[in-house]
């Protein structure tokens, strides 16, 4: 891993976002990008000098568009903007989403289509290579750009220092809180969906299930790419167990919940990549209003702060990954029922005492499916309103909380994904076949590190001890996932 994340303003890319904001790697300016924010600030000063009225820059905002500003009260102006819209209470963002944040918004800078001095951009660099810490309330984004959140950053990051013409509107326009949960959110989705692969071929032996729906011929029968990643996935973790021997697989075709697996976790990856790509656009276009446009020297009125495209493509992945929970409860539910499994009573040997085993951990299993089932709707169906600034905000994307609702429901993921592993372990080890898979007999070692098998007499493991492992350990989690994204390479 490099130790710089060079910001260019064309390639910054979820991954980088999770490198500076999560492993604190620092940031660099490339120097075509200072030179690029020289630039556009440039023209913004050239027609500050000709007096035109510019949004924002010459003349006031909202209701009061009209309004022209006199020269030497641009700064109070600028300040005064910032501490209107800065209203921001309640929870306050993670250290790791403001750093986020403020990747995002020094990316944005680097786009030149900003318009702030170079000065703005080097007080971002010096805030993340020092790892300032920075309140930033999670509250206060319509998804027309993140506000009051921004207001909150940029009155203490630059409180000591007079704002130019057009910096505070910028600032204010930015979606940077919106973008950078949405990249820290859309990488660990992301991630967790190969951890449901990897957790469903897993239960594959826990259930004895049927493999013909990971054979070449079934897959492309459904040649979609999702389909034939994740399907490839199942059936080299697979590679070598017993269930590809005569006589492995209990049944001819299995519930749903397992003879779906590669359609589901396919749709969900094809889903994913749709929004992926969205994201890889946003985080090189423009949020601000208006635009400068360096080459006809001029200021471009605008509507980019409108989150509607990232919205959309998060609650597209959100909804996407419903099946994918919905399909993991009922694996792990018909594991741990005999009538199902053929094995015995909540997978835990009979003790005289008739305790239900691991039954119990189905029904919280259940519960916390049933909530990341509820992220999934959708949020793009906003309430719209006309209002506000003389009817001008008359609608909101709410961005900011289809991507809080993206990084809660991929924190579930990871609960929901590790549970199945640990009653998939516990089936496997009372079903007692063997060979497991090239994959999936590491997957098994794996879980067996945390948690032990449950016997006559002992009590199910605590899922909260697996879960804290799994965290402890992601190295090794990436290392069983590359198992199976090495097959479709």
């Amino acid at each position: 891993m490099q130790d710089i994340v060079e910001i260019t303003g064309r390639n910054l890319d979820p991954a980088g976002i999770v490198r500076v904001s999560r492993f604190r790697v620092r940031v660099a300016l490339a120097r075509e990008a200072m030179e690029c924010i020289g630039r556009a600030r440039e023209v913004v000063d050239e027609v500050v000098r000709k007096g035109e009225k510019i949004y924002g820059v010459t003349s006031s905002v909202g209701a009061k568009t009209g309004t022209m500003l006199a020269p030497d009260r641009i700064p109070e102006f600028n300040r005064r903007l910032l501490l209107t819209h800065n209203m921001g209470h309640g929870p306050l963002a993670s250290h790791e989403t403001v750093r986020a944040m403020m990747v995002v918004l020094l990316n944005s800078m680097a786009t030149g289509y900003l318009g702030v001095r170079p000065v703005m951009a080097e007080m971002l660099v010096e805030a993340l290579n020092t790892d300032r810490r920075i309140d930033v309330h999670l509250w206060g984004s319509m998804g027309q750009s993140d506000m009051s959140p921004i207001a909150d950053l940029a009155l203490e990051l630059y409180k000591d220092h007079d704002f130019a013409a057009g910096e505070a509107l910028a600032l204010l326009n930015s979606s940077a809180l919106s973008i950078g949960t949405a990249a820290l959110a859309f990488h660990d989705l992301a991630r967790m969906l190969d951890f449901a692969t990897l957790a469903g071929a897993f239960s594959m032996e826990g259930f004895a299930a049927n493999p013909s729906i990971v054979s070449e011929a079934a897959l492309n029968s459904r040649p979609f790419d999702g389909v034939l990643r994740h399907g490839r996935a199942i059936r080299t973790y697979l590679t070598g167990s017993y269930l590809m021997q005569p006589g492995g697989p209990r049944h001819l075709q299995d519930p749903l919940s397992f003879r779906s697996l590669p359609l589901i976790h396919g749709n969900a990856a094809d889903s994913l990549a749709f929004a992926g790509r969205q994201l890889a656009i946003e985080l090189s276009a423009s949020q601000n209003n208006p635009i400068v446009a360096v080459e006809q020297r001029q200021l471009v009125s605008v509507a980019n702060f409108d989150m509607v495209a990232l919205a959309t493509a998060l609650d597209i992945a959100r909804l996407a990954m419903v099946p994918v929970v919905t399909s993991s409860t009922e694996r792990l539910a018909k594991q741990a029922d005999s009538f199902w499994s053929g094995l015995s009573v909540g997978l835990i040997e009979e003790d005289g005492v008739g305790l239900p085993g691991f039954n119990g951990l189905a029904q919280f299993h259940k519960s916390i499916t049933s909530e990341a089932r509820l992220l999934g709707a959708p949020v793009v169906s906003e309430l719209a309103s006309s209002s506000h600034s003389n009817g001008n905000l008359d609608r909101a994307s709410m961005a900011g909380l289809a991507a809080r609702r993206t990084a809660d429901l991929a924190t579930l993921c990871r609960s929901i994904f590790g549970m199945e592993l640990m009653v998939a372990a516990q089936a496997v080890d009372m079903r007692k076949s063997s060979p497991l898979g090239a994959g999936t007999g590491q997957v098994h070692a794996f879980v067996r590190k945390a948690v032990p098998y449950a016997a006559a007499g002992q009590r199910v493991p605590h899922a909260g001890v697996l879960i804290d492992y799994l965290t402890a350990n992601d190295p090794e989690i990436d290392r069983l996932l590359q198992i199976g994204t090495a097959s479709v390479r």
